[in-house]
């Protein structure tokens, strides 16, 4: 039983997992263009559809909209940029409107649709550069990911002896380090202090 309720909790998470934002889907029939493709023959795609997708390198809020400046990865099924220690380049993205700098700063993950629009020139700190552009049409700002300890161990040992090898399946438990530390409960703290009396 547990083992059909486990492969249905993985299957949801898995479905809900490929499933693009609602913010940047397309059509289906949509042809998307490359970073590559756009950085190599950007006449050729001039005017296509991209959904691209990094970390934020700069913001800059202008009169009628917003630069977003990007550091590009590819992206995993469900829209969601793979980080990784290598970025093939950088794009710049035009937002219609006011984003605010602080929610969408530096260093948070975004994917983008839009339309390829030029090769814009610009510098990343003294280095001239070239930055694919688009003209956004869709965008989304993915939560940021908390990183938590775990430890895997078995406990075949304490069921081997309890049930016997035929009767208890091998299986894993998930531990979770806890790096807080707690205070002793009441009836410890009074069953320490009675120790210490006698």
């Amino acid at each position: 039983m547990y083992t059909k309720i486990g492969f249905l909790f993985v299957t949801m998470w898995l479905a809900g997992c490929s499933t693009l934002p609602e913010q940047i889907q397309l059509p289906e029939e949509t042809n998307l263009i490359t970073y590559q493709e756009a950085a190599s023959k950007s006449k050729d795609v001039l005017g296509q559809k991209a959904r691209w997708g990094g970390v934020i390198a700069r913001v800059e809020n202008k009169p009628n909209d917003t630069l977003i400046e990007m550091v590009y990865y590819p992206l995993r099924s469900y829209g969601r940029p793979l980080q990784s220690d290598e970025s093939i380049g950088r794009f710049r993205v035009y937002v219609n409107g006011f984003l605010d700098p602080m929610v969408y700063k530096k260093g948070r993950t975004m994917t983008f649709t839009g339309d390829f629009v030029r090769l814009e020139k610009g510098m990343v700190g003294e280095h001239e550069y070239v930055f694919p552009t688009l003209a956004s049409s869709g965008y989304y700002l993915w939560k940021e990911i908390q990183q938590v300890d775990v430890n895997m161990i078995s406990v075949w040992p304490y069921d081997y002896w309890r049930y016997g090898w035929y009767n208890r399946p091998f299986h894993n438990r998930l531990i979770i380090r806890n790096t807080h530390r707690t205070r002793s409960s009441p009836a410890k703290s009074k069953s320490s202090a009675k120790t210490k009396s006698n």
